[in-house]
């Protein structure tokens, strides 16, 4: 019995003649999916959705009956695409999941009690536009918000005795660690400069990753003030998660920026740090993983990953005792869903499966005004993943990078004709980060290679001859834009804090352009006319700003020389004639967008005038902030956008 079956037990296949059966309209279909009306209409539209149309009825009359649609569903979510590679991906669990919330929302960092009875999670709720809050329920019963405001929150987890929740939420000085009673409360600071706190399973300790150091887990005792730093080797923590017995800690993490990061296990009294390489033989396999929290339960790590068919949940098991890798990790769910945030508790596994429809879209512009005139159009179809849009001066060449589950690569798109072709250079590798010079006569890009060693190659190719040169075996970073025919602005890794510098593409000579002591600067965009250069910045844990700076001779740009354009935002681009200068505001969260404002810019004196201004918004469709190269790109007559439809719904499984 499907899991529509299970909440709709009338729909029994067979009912089709009875009322109870029947859909009878685009909102009632919507409504049984906990979907949107555009949403239900694409999939009817795009992926065959069972929906039919009444006879000598008014356009639009439709109606679906609810044992084909669970049919469909269950279709959906749990159809294998054939393995036909000699290294078959293992099957997945014999126990399908089950939809545990309906509300179709913007939903994040699903937290479980330990006995698998009460759900915690951040969501807005499907109120589009409004700041995700904190809400509980218990399996089976009715959510409850606990918390109002603007802040942002995540990292939620319970405490052993499931009487409090502990979440990361941030204030105007950036991220900290907070507590309240899981019914609802007034919030309690635990730690400030910290994010990802955790509580040990057996209420003894509180793991957390401090902001102020660049290295190591802090672990405080929760019976006195007693704390100290373990795994200090490694640097860039993402997050910290216990072992079911309280003795180990695992985190994603590198011991230097060289290194990919991968999933290391951490003894908490200090005794043992070792890398499971996990990751490294997900790579190996053709896949992606995600920097978001894992999930313990019992011997096995659970995850989420990208394969070339999808995002899914995997399984790692672990030797009991020596902790170490055994086999290789195994998928859980398959499908055109994107299944991420698992976390466990009484044997269970909870993740958020929203999805995946990621793609190009665009909207005109008035010349004059830069305004968003006229509705959305669609340029891309189907799930994936879209980023690093990057567009000639004259508008009409865009390059981009495209995952769908017959590949990923480059991918080049004639604006004019709105045409497009894959570039796929020799030898054949996995490609990355396009950007396309102004002239559009050359794209730079970069590529993974396997093994632990964190190498970045960067070529460059002559669109018109089709021939490819490499700039180095590793040159610290990876393309994000050419200021002019000649010199490539790349994006450099550091320990927390990535810089940007600049890489003259003949003599393969690379300088400093833009770094800081305390901030890490991303998505740089150069105007139009070359003489400066936007890009945001942030501390760890902390809200980006949008600055902007004089480019001058290619030399370093110091701090002081930055003109801020407005706080808590972020993936600056310019209009095509850099007399608008125009952004991403943290809007609705710092996850996903659905804002843009604009600033006019003089060039010749590098002020803003006036009031920054809304030029476009969406409520269907967002932006996401995950991919760093998800800025948008702007032609004479056209913003191109990501967007996606993210909204989505927590799910269970059991792994008992």
């Amino acid at each position: 019995m499907s899991v529509l079956e299970n909440r709709h037990s009338a729909s029994a296949p067979g009912s089709s003649g009875s009322p109870e059966d029947r859909l009878d309209s685009w909102k009632a279909i919507a409504s049984y999916l906990g979907r949107g009306v555009r949403t239900v209409q694409r999939w009817e539209r795009e992926e065959g959705l069972p929906v039919h149309r009444l006879a000598h009825e008014k356009r639009g009359s439709v109606y679906a009956h609810k044992h084909e649609v669970d049919a469909w569903w269950d279709s959906r979510r749990l159809t294998l695409s054939s393995d036909t590679t000699a290294e078959a991906l293992a099957p997945p669990s014999p126990r399908a999941p089950e939809r545990v919330t309906w509300s179709s929302a913007a939903t994040f960092w699903p937290a479980l009690s330990s006995d698998g009875r009460l759900l915690a999670y951040v969501s807005d709720g499907g109120r589009d536009g409004t700041s995700p809050q904190i809400w509980l329920q218990q399996l089976g019963g009715a959510a409850v918000c606990l918390t109002n405001g603007t802040q942002e929150r995540s990292h939620l987890s319970f405490s052993a005795d499931d009487t409090r929740l502990v979440f990361t939420a941030s204030d105007d000085r950036g991220q900290n660690v907070y507590t309240m009673p899981t019914l609802g409360g007034e919030p309690r600071l635990l730690k400030r400069a910290a994010r990802a706190g955790r509580a040990s399973p057996d209420g003894k300790w509180l793991a957390y990753i401090p902001l102020d150091q660049p290295a190591g887990v802090r672990i405080a005792s929760l019976d006195d003030s007693t704390e100290r730093t373990i795994a200090p080797s490694l640097i860039d923590v993402v997050f910290a998660i216990w072992s079911p017995d309280s003795e180990h800690i695992l985190v994603l993490a590198h011991p230097d920026p060289t290194m990919e990061p991968d999933y290391w296990i951490v003894a908490i009294d200090g005794s043992a740090v070792a890398n499971t390489g996990i990751v490294e033989r997900l790579r190996e396999r053709g896949c992606w993983f995600f920097t978001l929290p894992a999930a313990w339960v019992g011997d096995s790590l659970v995850f989420s990953a990208i394969a070339v068919d999808g995002v899914g949940l995997w399984r790692q098991r672990l030797t009991r005792g020596t902790l170490q890798r055994k086999g290789d990790a195994e998928r859980l769910t398959r499908g055109t869903e994107r299944d991420c945030f698992p976390t466990a508790g009484g044997g269970r596994v909870a993740f958020i499966s929203t999805h995946t429809d990621q793609n190009l879209w665009s909207v005109a512009i008035d010349h004059t005004t830069g305004m968003a005139t006229g509705p959305l159009h669609r340029l891309t179809r189907g799930p994936g993943i879209v980023m690093h849009l990057s567009v000639s001066r004259d508008g009409r060449t865009l390059s981009y990078f495209l995952a769908r589950r017959e590949g990923a690569g480059l991918v080049l798109r004639n604006l004019e004709t709105n045409s497009e072709a894959a570039f796929a250079p020799e030898p054949p590798m996995d490609y990355g980060f396009p950007t396309i010079s102004p002239s559009g006569a050359q794209l730079a890009y970069s590529a993974r290679l396997q093994g632990p060693k964190a190498m970045r190659p960067i070529f460059v190719a002559s669109l018109p001859s089709g021939t490819s040169r490499k700039l180095g075996d590793d040159c610290g970073g990876r393309p994000r834009q050419w200021v002019d025919e000649r010199f490539l602005l790349i994006e450099r890794f550091g320990s927390r804090l990535n810089s940007v510098g600049v890489l003259d593409t003949t003599t393969g000579v690379q300088r400093d352009l833009l770094s800081s002591s305390e901030l890490s600067i991303t998505n740089p965009r150069v105007s139009p006319d070359g003489r400066w250069v936007a890009f945001d910045a942030a501390r760890p844990g902390g809200s980006p700003s949008v600055f902007v700076a004089r480019l001058g001779p290619l030399e370093p740009i110091h701090q002081d020389e930055w003109g801020t354009i407005d706080r808590s935002a972020s993936h600056p681009f310019w209009s095509a004639d850099g007399r608008l200068f125009y952004y991403l505001p943290t809007i609705p969260s710092e996850d996903y967008r659905n804002v843009v404002r604009a600033r006019r810019f003089d060039a010749p004196s590098g002020q803003t005038s006036g009031e920054s201004f809304t030029v476009f918004s969406s409520t269907e469709m967002v932006i996401p902030n995950a991919p760093v190269g998800a800025a948008p790109v702007a032609t004479n007559d056209q913003i191109i956008f990501v967007l996606g439809d993210f909204r989505g719904d927590v799910w269970m499984l059991d792994l008992a």
